[in-house]
């Protein structure tokens, strides 16, 4: 696992934040790992920390995409090639510091009691940066008796959380999702319609600076019919706003998804440059609204048509599509436009 004699001349540490590393000469290939993932291989499906390297001279310097944890020993691993497996390089403790457990879930998403039985995702909010690498093992979802319903969600690694790692998003097995294929052929789906299920976060998943949750957290939902149609902005309710100032409001008709949401809907002005203002989406994921800034008036609303619904059907494409059914045919990608005096969708 390791090369010993590869590791007489090399130096490291943590410095600023980051790993340093220093040698007489540097593999061509370096990357980060805790410790403890070494008892898994080095084979070629290492999933080495994210971040950033720069390196001048015989000096590496690692920056870390999430915060590493406190009192924790990572390994330097290194490799000529992408065909050859890594070697652990050397080794580095990042110090010890007194942890305070204050961070907790902010928000479950979807945030509605009631979501379809094919439900796409879950998403997490916490209140600090999380740890990356800790999520595994603590967040189950359990069946109407408190059991976890084995193989109902997308195994981690990876994890996917966002820039700042406040959000984690929880995929529910996609093969058991889409109908005719195996695992939904053998398994099932992984929501029973009529009946309710529990996402649960554990304590012990950790924050960035190394600490557990103040407290775990949970939410439960009951599982209603499945959605298996395009999201269609022809079916959306638009106030358009009459005056300079005033908001622009859009109810949807279903739950969409709220990251999404804040990527895929722009107010743009008559000339099609973004309008300046404030976007903010109920809790139901069902209403936008959008107040311009003032001496500002929205003309048109932008659609990316990568916009999803709670069960991942977009406006360009229904996710668990009929092939014999043609209104489940895919639009071509793109955005669409809202403007208020056609009252419609039209392509861009």
């Amino acid at each position: 696992m390791s090369d010993p004699s590869d590791l007489s001349d090399v130096e490291a540490a943590w410095e600023q934040g980051g790993f340093r590393v220093s040698g007489p000469s540097l593999p061509a290939q370096l990357a980060v790992v805790p410790v403890g993932a070494l008892g898994l291989g080095l084979g070629s499906d290492l999933v080495p920390m994210a971040g950033s390297w720069r390196r001048s001279g015989g000096v590496g310097h690692f920056t870390p995409r999430f915060p590493a944890v406190a009192g924790t020993a990572y390994a330097v691993v290194r490799r000529a090639d992408d065909r050859q497996a890594w070697l652990e390089f050397a080794r580095v403790d990042v110090p010890a510091v007194r942890l305070v457990r204050s961070t907790v879930v902010e928000r479950f998403d979807p945030a509605c009691d009631e979501v379809p039985a094919n439900l796409l995702r879950f998403a997490l909010t916490f209140s600090a940066p999380m740890e990356e690498g800790s999520a595994s093992g603590c967040v189950a979802l359990l069946d109407e008796s408190g059991a976890e319903l084995p193989g109902s969600l997308l195994g981690m690694p990876p994890e996917l959380w966002d820039r700042e790692g406040r959000r984690l998003t929880v995929i529910l097995e996609p093969g058991r999702i889409k109908r005719g294929l195996q695992p939904n052929v053998q398994a099932g789906p992984p929501l029973v319609e009529r009946s309710s299920v529990t996402l649960a976060v554990d304590a012990r998943l950790r924050d960035a600076s190394g600490a557990a949750l103040a407290a775990g957290a949970s939410r439960t939902y009951r599982i209603g019919p499945p959605v298996r149609s395009r999201v269609d902005p022809a079916l959306w309710n638009v106030r358009w706003p009459s005056a300079t100032g005033a908001p622009l409001v859009v109810r949807f008709d279903r739950p969409l998804d709220r990251a999404l949401v804040r990527r895929c809907l722009v107010a743009v002005g008559e000339g099609g440059h973004p309008v300046p203002g404030t976007a903010s989406l109920a809790s139901s994921a069902t209403e936008w609204t959008f107040t311009p800034a003032p001496g500002s008036l929205p003309a048109a609303l932008r659609v990316d048509t990568r916009l999803e619904d709670l069960a991942g059907n977009s406006v360009r494409r229904v996710f668990d599509r009929d092939l014999g059914l043609p209104a489940d045919a895919s639009i071509d990608p793109g955005t669409l436009i809202l403007r208020p005096a056609t009252a419609s969708p039209t392509p861009r």
